[in-house]
């Protein structure tokens, strides 16, 4: 019966398509009773056929999960519901990911590529685009060197980010250098002192 409270439910899922009436599931509403109670929380499930009714799932602030049963003579409003803290959580796991996704080497980047990003991210806030390394708008290409370097806000930003760049790589060769030397040492990169023989 249209127009009655008992109608409520029935007409909201008989106005749409058959298969369509499924994307209601998971959705989260505010259900407003005769009673002037407001309900909120996804509708787990609904019954037009037989009981005429639906269910709808709560989350509590201890995490548990409630169930509320709720016939639809009743039911006085249903209305789309948003819940800004569920949508400002969702966004943060979101934009977490998203980073955790741009500070992670892509798997085709090489070994230099990875111990530049490395060195720059210590002073630097760097992410990845795609093989590309990007340091506060400057975009840092193969082979990862000062010449290399383009964009940026400004000249100073440029010219701070080639700079961090240069003596990074001064490191990252001089380390490379020194263990080049201790791996071609006899003792295998170990240094020993011997006693000399007391007479």
């Amino acid at each position: 019966r249209p127009g009655t409270p008992e109608g409520v439910v029935a007409m909201a899922v008989a106005a749409a398509p058959q298969q369509q009436q499924h994307n209601f599931l998971g959705a989260p509403i505010k259900v407003v009773t005769t009673y002037g109670e407001e309900l909120e929380g996804e509708l787990f499930c609904y019954d037009v056929n037989s009981s005429n009714s639906l269910i709808l799932r709560q989350t509590l602030g201890d995490g548990r999960v409630s169930f509320k049963w709720v016939r639809s003579n009743v039911i006085r409003e249903v209305l789309p519901h948003f819940d800004a803290r569920r949508a400002e959580e969702r966004a943060r796991v979101a934009n977490s990911q998203i980073q955790r996704l741009h500070k992670n080497p892509p798997p085709d980047s090489s070994e230099q590529a990875r111990e530049v990003f490395y060195a720059l991210s210590k002073t630097m806030d760097c992410e990845w685009d795609d093989l590309d390394i990007l340091c506060y708008g400057v975009r840092i290409t193969k082979p990862y060197e000062p010449g290399n370097c383009s964009g940026g806000a400004d000249e100073q930003i440029l010219e701070r980010v080639k700079k961090v760049l240069r003596g990074e790589l001064a490191i990252i060769s001089r380390n490379a250098g020194q263990k080049q030397m201790a791996d071609s040492s006899p003792m295998g990169g170990t240094a020993s002192i011997e006693d000399e023989p007391t007479t």
